[in-house]
């Protein structure tokens, strides 16, 4: 099997990220929204389908501003689509992020696991020429016990 991760991100760089996401996160706490469960249920929000609807009605109402009400200006759903549209690319940007750091989660715990695979294999064979090795070993067998082809709640368990 091939390995997944042939360069390994400097610390450097990995704790410069930490440090970032997190000035990033605090920047934005202050302007955090928690919403409750009721709150979200059923709540009409503005998905992508509607966003067009959302921009078109804030184009109509800039054009004809006297037609609202007194307590209404257009500026106020101009500047808020404004700010979908950031806190949106803030967000495409975020999702980017996790993908990568999914995606090398999944390819360094696939080369674990395969290396560790090809190492217990070795030690195996080794445990039987050293009471030490095995005794330490045992471990690793309660390990295969408790973990190792477990079946699914659907598939039957070999008689």
């Amino acid at each position: 099997m091939r390995k997944f991760i042939t360069d390994f991100a400097p610390t450097v760089v990995l704790d410069d990220i930490k440090v970032n996401i997190t000035k990033a996160i605090d920047a934005f706490k202050p302007f955090e929204v928690s919403l409750t469960d009721e709150e979200k249920v059923g709540a009409r929000s503005m998905s992508q389908g509607r966003e067009g609807y959302v921009r078109l009605v804030s184009t109509i109402a800039t054009q004809f501003p006297d037609a609202l009400s007194r307590a209404d200006t257009p500026e106020d759903l101009s500047t808020s689509l404004d700010y979908y549209a950031d806190v949106r690319a803030v967000r495409a940007g975020a999702l980017q992020l996790l993908e990568i750091t999914d995606e090398i989660l999944l390819g360094s715990g696939m080369d674990n696991m395969s290396l560790s695979d090809r190492y217990v294999d070795n030690l195996q064979i080794s445990r039987k020429n050293s009471s030490a090795l095995d005794l330490n070993m045992r471990d690793v067998d309660e390990y295969n016990r408790r973990f190792r082809n477990k079946p699914n709640d659907d598939t039957p368990a070999p008689p």
